[in-house]
């Protein structure tokens, strides 16, 4: 895949509010737009496009660039020269809800036999690694002045097969299976001028439990943002991580005087 920007079609519905004046020589614009970001496009006679941009012909299982842009959202990812993805966010297409002892892990596969977040054909993977490996920023949103902002409102997460796997299983774990007191979290951090609004952890394996399907997580109090971290931990310091992700809603103004 080579390191360029991708830019895609904008994802989701926008409601567009109308201009209003204010006074004589006063002029407003506001645009007020719910965004779905969907990591595919929303009609199948661009799937063929989008996959020829993304997923090389439709070949590959994941497709990585340095950035990806779905409209004013930014998704960054860290490769090496080899173009090998070494962290951040990459769109995937796999599926796999077989986490049998005797499975080959995959990173890339979603613990669903359906896909994406209601049967979408991608979604994305997000791979936390070292502080050196990872990009500078996860997910960007660009406002455009002072005035605009935007705020996250929900966002569906998902196990990677290999994680439930490694959990049930202990594959690829020295200690074994996990355990009560064992974990597997993302925390989603928004961000305003470099300055964190809040937090959010959403559990995606808890002991001997785990996430079986989409679950939609509630972001709004992260409030006004303009970046959106991302952080996965675990009490284990060999586990994999990596989380799927799908369907993120954000509510975006733009405002011009």
């Amino acid at each position: 895949m080579k390191k360029k920007m991708i830019r895609c079609a904008l994802l989701g519905a926008m409601a567009l509010l109308v201009a209003s004046c204010f006074g004589k020589n006063d002029f407003r614009n506001e645009y007020d737009a719910h965004l779905l970001v969907k990591f595919e496009p929303d009609y199948d006679y661009e799937w063929d496009e989008f996959l020829n941009k993304l997923f090389d012909g439709g070949k590959d299982t994941i497709a990585c660039a340095p950035s990806i842009s779905l409209g004013p959202i930014y998704h960054f990812a860290k490769l090496d020269d080899a173009d090998d993805f070494l962290g951040g966010i990459c769109l995937a297409r796999g599926k796999d809800a077989d986490a049998s002892a005797g499975r080959k892990p995959s990173r890339f596969a979603v613990f669903d036999a359906d896909g994406g977040n209601k049967k979408s054909r991608a979604y994305a993977v997000f791979h936390d690694t070292t502080a050196a490996q990872m990009p500078e920023h996860i997910i960007q949103v660009l406002v455009p002045n002072a005035t605009s902002s935007c705020s996250i409102e929900y966002a569906f997460v998902h196990n990677v097969q290999a994680a439930v796997q490694a959990a049930v299983h202990g594959t690829g774990l020295a200690e074994g299976p996990f355990q009560a007191g064992d974990y597997l979290k993302l925390t989603f951090t928004g961000m305003l001028n470099k300055k964190a609004t809040g937090t959010k952890e959403v559990a995606l394996i808890d002991g001997t439990s785990y996430l079986k399907e989409w679950t939609n997580v509630d972001l709004s109090d992260l409030g006004k943002i303009d970046e959106l971290g991302l952080h996965l931990s675990s009490s284990r310091a060999d586990f994999p991580l990596y989380c799927c992700l799908d369907d993120m809603g954000y509510h975006y103004i733009e405002i011009y005087e």
